[in-house]
């Protein structure tokens, strides 16, 4: 363990160098396609401007099997650290513990049965291969598109808004008929409300999104893991997903990582873990990068005999209709993704994307039930030896490092485009901003 610890020092550790090496060829693989990273300078609605050949698909294979000889030492060096912690701490799990209530929107279409059409989200939705679903106490509750769409609710509490319940309300039902309530992200509208910072008040501008569980009533306070343990999770309990290089047995994930130039080929397995902690979302991450290069192959393989039965077209021809609603569901790095659209008169009438940091990051809602930083935080136990003069705080913010934070995504706003309408007190960084 000390020789991982050693091998993981910043710009100094052979492993961390290493790992530089193969963050720089994994952004060679995307350029290839995408033209930079991580703006994508080829992607536009309706299609992609990058031509498909043989060259292209094998540059980036060439680049993929490195990846892949890469993570059969990653996952068990991180599998060796972690655990280790689990028995050099006694009670190190409850660092970052939280109930189980993860939510996961489904990732990479199956190409044979998307059509995107919201009628079909159900079907097209399960057979992903990263299967969508709401995970609650280790019960799959649904692995359902359109029940995760309509069970959307937004909440304030002790975010910077005003309600907008006497607002105009833009969606009553959705298109197979299923009510949509007030709270709905369709209906959302955001009336900025700005004010001091209190934290028995109102505190944060991230709103508090919640998954209603028809069950019970309750509003739930999702969250992702991180990203890699709600979607490792749901996708193991669904038992769905099966292609070979992955495979999904209902209590855990199976990676084939095929053969390499210097390793033979390995099988790694994640199994659902005891708890949703800390070490859990770090140990998701790890198997996630495996999953994803495991499933690679697969995507390649595909690409290929796409190319060679002469199906090479990039652009699908659309016509932006005059009246519509459309939601999309997928993941970001760090977790869920939706995006909800309201079209009027062929132009854009409401507009709310939710990405996984209001999901993660939202304060105490109207009901005081807390969002996942604060509740992973709340009883954390320390571990830390430092005296009070040099703590740190490393497990609170292990805690809430486990989730992978990205603040910026925690809200999105148009600042006028640099007229200022008014000026008033900023309860936050962005005071230069504000003034622009």
């Amino acid at each position: 363990i000390a020789d991982i610890m050693t091998a993981l020092n910043p710009f100094e550790g052979e492993f961390y160098r290493e790992t530089l090496q193969v963050s720089r060829m994994t952004r060679e693989m995307f350029c290839l396609m995408e033209g930079r990273h991580v703006h994508p300078s080829t992607l536009y609605p309706g299609g992609v401007g990058t031509v498909p050949t043989v060259q292209l698909f094998t540059d980036y294979l060439i680049r993929l099997m490195k990846y892949v000889e890469f993570m059969k030492k990653c996952v068990p060096l991180h599998d060796d650290l972690f655990d280790f912690f689990y028995e050099a701490l006694p009670g190190y799990e409850q660092v970052g513990q939280r109930r189980v209530l993860l939510g996961c929107w489904g990732s990479y279409q199956d190409p044979d049965v998307c059509d995107y059409n919201y009628k079909t989200m159900d079907k097209w939705g399960k057979a992903m291969f990263v299967t969508p679903g709401v995970v609650v106490d280790g019960e799959l509750v649904t692995t359902n598109l359109v029940d995760i769409n309509v069970q959307l609710r937004i909440l304030l509490g002790s975010s910077y808004y005003e309600d907008w319940e006497q607002s105009e309300t833009f969606v009553t039902h959705d298109p197979l008929g299923n009510p949509i309530d007030k709270r709905h992200p369709w209906n959302q509208t955001t009336i900025p409300q700005p004010q001091k910072r209190d934290f028995k008040g109102k505190y944060t501008w991230v709103m508090s999104p919640r998954w209603l569980d028809k069950r019970t009533g309750d509003h739930l306070a999702l969250d992702t893991g991180g990203g890699p343990l709600a979607r490792l999770w749901a996708t193991a309990l669904a038992g769905l997903v099966d292609i070979g290089y992955v495979k999904a047995t209902g209590s855990s994930v199976k990676m084939i990582l095929p053969k390499t130039s210097m390793k033979p080929e390995v099988e790694l397995e994640w199994k659902i873990p005891k708890w949703s902690n800390a070490i859990e979302r770090d140990r998701a991450r790890t198997y996630f990068q495996a999953y994803s290069a495991a499933a690679a192959m697969y995507f390649v393989e595909r690409a290929m005999k796409e190319l060679h039965a002469g199906r090479t077209e990039t652009f699908t021809p659309f016509k932006v209709p005059d009246e519509a609603i459309g939601c999309g569901f997928h993941e970001a790095v760090r977790g869920v993704l939706s995006h909800h659209l309201v079209i009027r008169g062929g132009k854009v009438a409401n507009y709310h994307p939710y990405p996984p940091t209001p999901w993660n990051a939202n304060p105490r809602d109207i009901y005081g039930t807390p969002g996942p930083y604060e509740d992973a935080v709340q009883n954390t136990p320390i571990f830390e030896e430092n005296g009070v003069d040099k703590f740190k705080g490393i497990d609170i913010m292990r805690a809430v490092r486990s989730f992978d934070p990205c603040l910026p995504c925690g809200v999105h706003m148009y600042l006028g485009d640099g007229k200022v309408i008014q000026q008033m007190h900023t309860p936050t960084g962005l005071a230069g901003l504000a003034k622009r």
